[in-house]
């Protein structure tokens, strides 16, 4: 049996020609979106300079148009309704009324948690990675949404492109985890540089 981090390592031998030309792309758009997958722990990485801004001003604008697209910001991008095939019987007006009215409502609801939530700079964060790379994970959970670029995970699938696992790479920091430092771990020099452990 395998650990998360040899499977990861395992899988991500097969996502390599992926993500060279998804970096390949970054480079000409948006320099610091797809990286290659390595961690720098410490001291300042290096990002290649476009020279020019084409690439970068149409990724962000595409990105924006798609997010117009799919959640506008003062309409309901989804409608709520009673499929009369699937009832079996006819609905009195006034019980239709008051179905529509409550699924208005539950509409409403959903719209104002997105607005409230970040949901709308994470699925525009996905849109640029889409544009540019063809990939993204976003992972919907009980805080709401996260997005995984392309070099920070893996997937499985099988022969119908049906999902078998998926494997994410994280640094988390050792104080949310309870953590106490290594024995021979050293103070860095900088107090608010990210003593993160990779998961």
């Amino acid at each position: 049996m395998y650990k998360a981090s040899q499977r990861y390592s395992h899988l991500s031998k097969d996502r390599t020609q992926f993500l060279d030309m998804a970096v390949e792309c970054s480079e000409l758009t948006l320099p610091y979106l797809v990286q290659h997958d390595v961690s720098v722990k410490g001291g300042k990485k290096h990002l290649t300079q476009p020279w020019q801004s084409i690439g970068a001003k149409a990724v962000v604008t595409l990105a924006a148009k798609l997010m117009l697209a799919l959640l506008p910001p003062s309409t309901s991008f989804f409608k709520l309704q009673v499929r009369d095939d699937k009832l079996g019987e006819e609905l009195d007006p006034a019980m239709r009324s008051e179905l529509d009215l409550s699924f208005s409502k539950m509409e409403r609801m959903v719209m104002d948690y997105v607005a409230a939530s970040n949901d709308r700079v994470v699925i525009h964060q996905a849109l640029k990675h889409l544009i540019v790379s063809g990939n993204a994970l976003v992972f919907m959970g009980k805080d709401g949404l996260k997005n995984f670029p392309l070099q920070r995970y893996v997937v499985n699938r099988d022969g119908n492109g049906n999902v078998l696992e998926i494997i994410t790479k994280e640094i988390i920091s050792r104080k949310v985890l309870g953590l106490e430092p290594p024995t021979d771990f050293q103070q860095p020099n900088d107090p608010n540089e990210n003593t993160g452990l990779e998961v």
